[in-house]
């Protein structure tokens, strides 16, 4: 029997990675989320979705400084990355 996989468990770890990294190839980040290259597929279009909708805050590890920011995918470069906005956006 195959494990439920939760939305909300797979988003924040995205923003988590994306966040570390700043840019992340779209293939690393299905390794790294632990999906096949069809599950991705399904799934990829429904993180791209909620993308659009919504900023996160996080605070920077070394500055401490907290980060309003919106997760970004570039399709042309398939590259996810983040692009830091003000907090009332």
């Amino acid at each position: 029997m195959t494990e439920k996989i939760s939305f909300t468990k797979k988003w924040n770890y995205l923003v988590q990675v994306v966040f570390d990294n700043r840019y992340v190839p779209d293939v690393l980040l299905m390794e790294k989320l632990g999906f096949s290259p069809h599950s991705w597929k399904v799934w990829k279009s429904k993180f791209i979705e909620r993308s659009r909708y919504g900023t996160q805050t996080k605070t920077q590890y070394d500055t401490k400084k907290e980060v309003t920011f919106k997760i970004k995918y570039d399709k042309k470069h398939r590259m996810w990355s983040y692009e830091e906005t003000s907090p009332l956006e």
